[in-house]
């Protein structure tokens, strides 16, 4: 804790150099910080999860400090917090599985080892004929392709992870490769495809996604609770995409006279896709999903500027203050760094610029954004509906994961990229080109 309280000193002052005076910045100091990370990144608050009592709970505490510090609230409800509608989806794990039917409609397997990479919005319950493609992959320059001679419209679409060069290459530990696999989604779409299976191909060192641990990242598994924005508009259809383990594969595959191991292996020794319609069986999926609407809070303090022209105009500072609640096995992820220590800065940041004997000359707003880990939700609904018109919101200076310095021990390869933070460009500018001086400043 020492060690990220002095970063978070350190990463604060830097930020607030250019415009504070001495006396804001002597507001700033290692006991505070201390005693704000104490509290926000206890196992007390279960992870801050967003619609859970103890992000409300983090809320409360934002708002309460804002009020110590004399901040001005949210002009729209006279309070700190802008509550987001939202609406929570939960898999019922009791009405979740994936079955394989033979031609009768029986039910010859059924398993409830599945999940859903995207979130469902609403109940899904489908049945289809299978087709097994392969890797799903296509390869322009050698003219590969485990797509073509086998029709995909309205069929179940199940494929494995990698490529056959990537295999021959020994590449097998990657969790999930988002550009090779988005790739392949995006043309099984294209052909019309009602479902995908996706499964670990046999030489890969994970046997399914609960070996690898993606499991416990994708948003779609059972018992665990999805957030998204509320919207007006009605869901559009869904295609889902959905994991299954290399057994169930194998059952699919049954009646083709060959399971998963020996579907690649006559890939690889010929350089030939083996693509097929599986004959005699259908796949069905059953996800129930319960819906409830709520609200939840961004907090939002602002200190109004000193220039009578100029306080029309503002600065934004941006933390989120969610994490992801629980894993699992109901352990607490306490998200210190992730976002705990922007949100304490800011506290500290605020206290220093209300401490100037004259505010700055335009007005600064702080946004404490909520459901960061559920999609930018918080930060959505901010942009959707600014205190100031975006015309008249300069930068955003956004606080994210300040606690600590990233190191070589950082660089690693995760979900098939290598995460190089160490190397130079990991400070990045987002502004459309709109702001050439800030450009030239970065």
């Amino acid at each position: 804790m020492k060690k990220l309280c002095l970063f978070l000193t350190a990463s604060v002052v830097l930020s607030v150099t250019v415009m504070a005076q001495k006396e804001g910045l002597k507001s700033i100091n290692q006991s505070d910080l201390k005693a704000y990370m104490t509290f926000f990144a206890s196992d007390e608050l279960e992870g801050r999860e967003t619609g859970t009592n103890g992000n409300n709970v983090a809320a409360l505490y934002l708002k309460t400090n804002l009020m110590r510090l004399g901040l001005t609230p949210y002009p729209e409800t006279g309070d700190y917090f802008q509550m987001i509608p939202m609406v929570s989806m939960l898999i019922d794990p009791a009405d979740n599985y994936v079955s394989i039917n033979n031609t009768g409609g029986e039910t010859v397997f059924s398993s409830d080892s599945v999940v859903f990479f995207s979130e469902p919005s609403k109940t899904v319950d489908l049945t289809g004929d299978v087709v097994f493609a392969g890797y799903g992959y296509e390869d322009k320059e050698t003219g590969y392709n485990d797509l073509e001679g086998v029709e995909l419209n309205d069929k179940i679409v199940l494929f494995m992870t990698g490529s056959p060069q990537l295999t021959k290459e020994g590449v097998n530990d990657v969790m999930f490769n988002p550009e090779i696999e988005g790739q392949k989604l995006n043309s099984i779409f294209s052909k019309g495809a009602k479902a995908v299976m996706i499964v670990y191909n046999p030489k890969s060192i994970f046997s399914d996604v609960f070996d690898s641990g993606l499991a416990d990242m994708a948003p779609g598994r059972a018992g665990k609770k999805m957030v998204s924005a509320k919207s007006s508009k009605e869901a559009p259809e869904e295609v889902p995409i959905v994991a299954v383990t290399q057994h169930t594969a194998d059952i699919l595959l049954e009646t083709t006279g060959y399971n998963l191991k020996e579907m690649e292996d006559r890939i690889l020794a010929d350089n030939k896709p083996v693509s097929v319609e599986i004959e005699g069986i259908t796949a069905s999926f059953r996800s129930g999903v319960r819906t409830s609407d709520f609200f939840s809070p961004n907090v939002i303090g602002i200190i109004e500027g000193s220039d009578p022209v100029l306080k029309n105009e503002c600065v934004i500072y941006t933390a989120h203050f969610d994490h992801a609640g629980l894993n699992d096995r109901g352990e607490v992820l306490n998200g210190a760094d992730d976002d705990a220590s922007g949100s304490m800065a800011m506290l500290e940041i605020a206290e220093a610029f209300m401490k100037l004997k004259k505010k700055p000359l335009r007005t600064i707003i702080f946004a404490w954004v909520n459901g960061e880990e559920k999609g930018l939700l918080g930060s959505r609904y901010y942009a959707a509906n600014p205190y100031f018109p975006m015309d008249k919101t300069l930068v955003d200076i956004n606080l994210d994961m300040i606690g600590r310095s990233k190191m070589a021990a950082d660089t690693i390869k995760f979900m098939g990229y290598d995460l190089t933070v160490t190397q130079p460009g990991e400070v990045l500018s987002y502004s459309a080109h709109e702001s050439t001086e800030l450009l030239e400043m970065l």
